[in-house]
Formats: structure tokens, C-alpha cells, sequence
């Protein structure tokens, strides 16, 4: 204590000068309206650098650069399998252990892309990737995230293209019930982007909720086996031939960041042949 105090009068003039300095700091900017205002927007900027801070480490822990090196790795991996193996490569894999490979199906070219911009609240959505003609990027040719289908090419620019997703009111895709080896039309209801519907699946074949969903070898745009959905909900129409379907899309629209863009080969030649594959 007598240390305390003889530190406290040592000081004493020092320590006066700090209490009536706040004081009058605290009066006038409490009665003042510009440095009010000053000390107020001191005050945001201060935040708004911290919030920027904060979303800097956050992009770092999300690793952007790292997600994009390894998308591009991935489809070069994948075009290099496909080189090798023809299409008896991991895109044939599906959730039930069951392969489907076709000989004639082959993928001749595979680029990585970023997302730019994702539209999900219209009916007649698309996606703008950054890869365009420059890149060997074509209508009609297929976009996937991983083993998922996310839509097709419609459009390209030099530097940027367009892409129809599978929530499109416009879009038909054929779909392969792997369970029975049928196939449907997925059809996009344009209610909800986790959900479409799939149609002309006859009531005589065996379904239940929780088979998957896989491209066909009639699409001359996906190869064979890419991951569509897996169905969520049966009806049965009476007096209807076929069921109605919901079907959960394995694509979330909303979480889409880096895709991959391919073109199976032959595609040109099927599709002189029968242009209306989807």
C-alpha cells in the first residue's frame, strides 16, 4: 500500500490531467453534434475493416484458389481417364453399386469453369460460366459438379457461356431408373430448385422412394451414369398409365461454385442422326 501510494502522489498531477482530459473529451462529444457525427463514423469504418477482416480469413478457410486448382485437376484426371479407358471410368458409378457403360460413348473433352452468376427464382433459369469458345466450350455440351448434372451449354461467347440448368421449364432430360433399367423424362415444375418431376414412367415397373436417377445412353449430351436424383415422393393417378413422380435433384443450385464442362465423342455424328436427343 505505501508503494501504491507513494506511485499515486508521484503522479498525481499526470493523473488529474487524464480524468479532466476524459471528462471533456466525454462533454464534447456527447454535446456536439459534428464530432458526434465524427466519432459515429469513426466508428463504422472501424467495423466495416474488421468486417472486411473477417471476410478476407473467411475466404482463405473456404480456400477459393485451393477449390479451383483441384477442380481443374479434376478434369484433367477425368479427361485423362477417358483417354485411357474409354467411358469405363469413375463417371459410371452410381449410388447402388451398379455400373452402366456403353462402348460407344467416350468424353473428348473436359474444362473446369467458375460459376458467375446463377439465376434460381425464374422460370426459364440459366448460369454464366467463365469459360467461353476460347476454351473449346460448345452448345450442347454438358455441365456436371463432380458426378452431378447440372445442365447443358446453350450459348458461348469468346470468353463466356450459357447454360441451361436442370431447373429449366424448357428442359428434357432422359433419365434412367437404375433399379429397373427404365427410362423417363425429368422435368423441371418450376416450384422448387431441390425438386423436379419425373415423366412417362409406366405403373407396371417396380419404384420406391429412394432409387436413383442416372443420364442415359439415349442423350447424346451426358454421358451415360451421371448422378441426377433419387425419387422422393410416388403418386398414382387414377386411371393414369403412368405415376407421378418427385424426384430430389443431387445438383443444389445454390451451393454452385466451380463446374465441369464436357463433350462426349461422336456427339456431333448421333446428333445428325437424331437431333432431339437432350
Amino acid at each position: 500500500m505505501g508503494a501504491l501510494a507513494i506511485w499515486l502522489f508521484r503522479y498525481r498531477f499526470f493523473l488529474w490531467l487524464i480524468f479532466l482530459e476524459s471528462i471533456g473529451v466525454w462533454v464534447t462529444f456527447s454535446e456536439q453534434a459534428y464530432h458526434r457525427s465524427r466519432l459515429n463514423q469513426w466508428q463504422i469504418e472501424t467495423a466495416g475493416s474488421y468486417q472486411s477482416m473477417i471476410h478476407r480469413a473467411t475466404r482463405f478457410w473456404r480456400m477459393d484458389d485451393e477449390n479451383l486448382r483441384m477442380n481443374q485437376e479434376l478434369a484433367l484426371l477425368r479427361q485423362m481417364i477417358s483417354d485411357s479407358l474409354g467411358v469405363e471410368d469413375s463417371f459410371q458409378k452410381t449410388n447402388t453399386n451398379e455400373t452402366w457403360s456403353d462402348t460407344t460413348l467416350r468424353v473428348d473433352l473436359i474444362r473446369s469453369a467458375r460459376v458467375l452468376y446463377a439465376g434460381t427464382n425464374a422460370q426459364h433459369n440459366y448460369l454464366l460460366l467463365d469459360k467461353g469458345s476460347l476454351d473449346g466450350i460448345q452448345p450442347r455440351m454438358a455441365v456436371v459438379q463432380g458426378h452431378k448434372i447440372v445442365g447443358q451449354v446453350q450459348a458461348v461467347s469468346p470468353r463466356f457461356a450459357r447454360v441451361i440448368p436442370l431447373i429449366n421449364t424448357k428442359l428434357r432430360t432422359s433419365a434412367l431408373h437404375t433399379a429397373s433399367q427404365t427410362t423417363g423424362s425429368l422435368v423441371w415444375t418450376g416450384v422448387s430448385t431441390r425438386y423436379a418431376e419425373l415423366m412417362d414412367f409406366p405403373i407396371h415397373i417396380p419404384i420406391k422412394v429412394g432409387d436413383s436417377l442416372v443420364s442415359s445412353t439415349y442423350s447424346s449430351v451426358y454421358p451415360p451414369g451421371l448422378r441426377l436424383g433419387r425419387i422422393d415422393r410416388i403418386e398414382t393417378v387414377p386411371g393414369a398409365i403412368t405415376y407421378k413422380i418427385r424426384v430430389m435433384l443431387s445438383a443444389d443450385y445454390h451451393r454452385l461454385d466451380h463446374v465441369q464442362v464436357m463433350r462426349p465423342t461422336f456427339q456431333k455424328e448421333r446428333e445428325e442422326l437424331l437431333p432431339d436427343q437432350n
